[in-house]
């Protein structure tokens, strides 16, 4: 799908005319490493601090006990030692690079890919799998009743991406994690009809996704769903 098909596909005819920007966001997709990582790069890329949860869910102040883990929910032991040459692992560094890139490129203050995955519950849910900025949830439930309250959940499930100018003045779903956030982009990775997965941004400042800033991410989106980066290899540990 070219960079104007896929922007109309997601719902954003209006930035089609941002075609050299989608191109410079499909180029910033990397290309999983063949060689061997070290234990700390392994570390880096499956476990993470997330945000302690109130009752309702939302993000508390401090940060939960536990780190959380992406290995289990890629179908994998971790095994520090052992993950350093796994297939999944290369994944992940080029999920890290690509989102280092895009936001290099973009300059937001937060942004992040998130891959459709099944909880341990049996549940499809939205899971983190990289990102720049600070600490935040690490699962999204794709349920209809969170995406009443969460726009990541509500373009996991429509495959439309979100834009939020100004989010004091945005009367949809939102889910606060950084009460400093202002605007924000929501984009799916659309494999044909299917959402594989979203890219969300974040920024400090109102109006801050112009429609460069949109067709780039929205580039990287249509390039990740061309790649295999949002497919963990059925390659046991």
């Amino acid at each position: 799908m070219n960079h104007e098909s896929y922007l109309r596909a997601v719902g954003l005819p209006e930035f089609a005319d941002h075609a050299d920007a989608a191109e410079r966001g499909a180029a910033l997709v990397a290309r999983p490493p063949h060689a061997t990582v070290d234990a700390e790069t392994v570390e880096d890329r499956y476990v993470y601090p997330v945000p302690e949860r109130g009752e309702d869910g939302a993000c508390g102040v401090g940060l939960a006990d536990d780190p959380y883990n992406l290995a289990p929910i890629c179908g994998l032991e971790y095994d520090p030692e052992r993950l350093r040459d796994h297939p999944n692992t290369a994944r992940l560094v080029a999920l890290d690079e690509t989102v280092r890139r895009l936001a290099e490129e973009t300059n937001p203050d937060w942004l992040g890919v998130y891959r459709r995955a099944t909880a341990s519950d049996g549940e499809a849910v939205l899971v983190k799998e990289a990102y720049v900025g600070d600490h935040s949830r690490a699962e999204f439930p794709l349920t209809e009743a969170f995406a009443e309250r969460s726009n990541n959940a509500t373009v996991g499930l429509t495959g439309e991406a979100v834009l939020v100018d100004d989010v004091a003045d945005y009367d949809g779903p939102y889910y606060e994690c950084d009460d400093r956030v202002r605007s924000e982009f929501c984009c799916p990775v659309l494999a044909g009809d299917d959402v594989v997965g979203i890219v969300d941004a974040e920024a400090h400042e109102p109006e801050f996704f112009d429609g460069e800033r949109v067709a780039t991410v929205a580039g990287a989106c249509a390039a990740l769903a061309d790649s295999d980066l949002l497919t963990p290899p059925r390659v046991e540990a």
